[in-house]
């Protein structure tokens, strides 16, 4: 009997075509593609299946329906190759079964409805859950699956398995993405999330609402805008002086002067968010608008120092320390970009009697 290897350029081919697939689609159109010419069969199979019932979750194969049908009628509950497999999760073939085993199985019978007279099973780990097998057949004319055979279908089903592994974790990205994205997209407030080059990355709704103006081929902002300048502003700050906020008062396109505010993303995430907040400065003659950057403390904090309170007259007024009026002011300043409270009064007041007010 004539014993085979498998070809190491067909090996090769067909484990940079599982490299390249990202989906499980494309995983199984790889596997079925490429693999009959690393093991020659005339069948060949890739099935899900759960580990406690074998309960088939997912099939794909190249072979006949009746074939399929009698495996799943009688051949499976009966298949001493896929039992073993199972259970000792390595590769093994119908030839090396002690005696009559294979000869009187059900699964021996199943494939002899499609003339198929080999079989050989492979398990399909992802990490170190067990997936489901990569299944062979051949014909009576064919030789019996020798050990290249099997030792090929052991790496086979390794790289089908990192590919399903890569393929989930691909597929829950793009799940959490679009969660993100569609969370995103409720929000009132303008996010705009760019790279620490300025190039954009994502907007939300209200963000391509309120801020529709064009970007550049790649991405990029237009500099000629002044919240395009104030992002890129703030992330040569973060390279320059390893700040992780950076507030700026600005216009948008459509002549509304808002609280830009931009985070450098943490964990090492080479990004920013910038969430705009306006000031549109409909409010009474006087009063604090409706800064939605601040907080309702901070806003009262803010209105108070408007009316030219000192610092004891506004801890006074707000049952707080002179020290807790301090740190709510550091707050202030650093979201309105002022430095002081004359800054801040000139906001406001500019606010409400500028020339956006109507």
């Amino acid at each position: 009997m004539r014993t085979t290897s498998p070809n190491p350029h067909s090996t090769e081919r067909f484990a940079l075509a599982m490299q390249s697939a990202l989906t499980r689609s494309e995983v199984v159109d790889a596997y079925l593609t490429h693999v009959r010419a690393v093991i020659p069969a005339s069948a060949v199979g890739l099935y899900r299946l759960d580990e406690h019932s074998r309960r088939v979750l997912d099939v794909h194969a190249v072979t006949s329906d009746q074939f399929l049908d009698a495996y799943e009628a009688y051949g499976r509950d009966d298949d001493p190759i896929l039992s073993r497999v199972m259970d000792e999760k390595t590769a093994l073939d119908s030839s090396r079964l002690p005696g009559g085993q294979w000869d009187r199985s059900g699964a021996r019978q199943a494939l002899a409805v499609a003339r198929y007279e080999h079989s050989l099973l492979a398990p399909v780990m992802s990490g170190a859950v067990f997936f489901g097998t990569i299944n062979f057949a051949r014909s009576a004319s064919q030789e019996p699956f020798s050990h290249a055979d099997l030792t090929a279908a052991q790496c086979i089903a390794e790289h089908v398995g990192r590919g399903m592994e890569r393929s989930l974790r691909f597929e829950a990205t793009a799940q959490r993405t679009a969660l993100i994205e569609n969370a995103f997209d409720h929000l009132d407030y303008p996010v705009i999330i760019t790279d620490l080059g300025g190039r954009v990355l994502f907007f939300n709704r209200a963000a391509r609402r309120e801020w529709p103006v064009p970007l550049g081929p790649d991405g990029g902002l237009p500099t000629a805008d002044g919240l395009a300048r104030a992002i890129m502003d703030a992330t040569a700050v973060f390279a320059r002086d390893g700040k992780r906020v950076v507030s700026r008062t600005v216009s948008t396109a459509g002549g509304k002067s808002v609280i830009a505010k931009t985070v450098r993303l943490a964990g090492g995430t080479p990004a920013a968010a910038t969430v705009l907040f306006e000031h549109s400065g409909r409010q009474s003659e006087g009063r604090l608008p409706d800064w939605q950057v601040l907080t309702n403390r901070e806003r009262d904090i803010a209105q108070l120092v408007s009316e030219g309170l000192t610092t004891k007259q506004i801890a006074e007024r707000a049952f707080v320390s002179e020290n807790t009026v301090k740190q709510h002011l550091k707050r202030i300043y650093a979201k309105t970009d002022v430095t002081n409270r004359a800054g801040l009064i000139q906001l406001i007041w500019a606010s409400t009697h500028g020339p956006e007010r109507r």
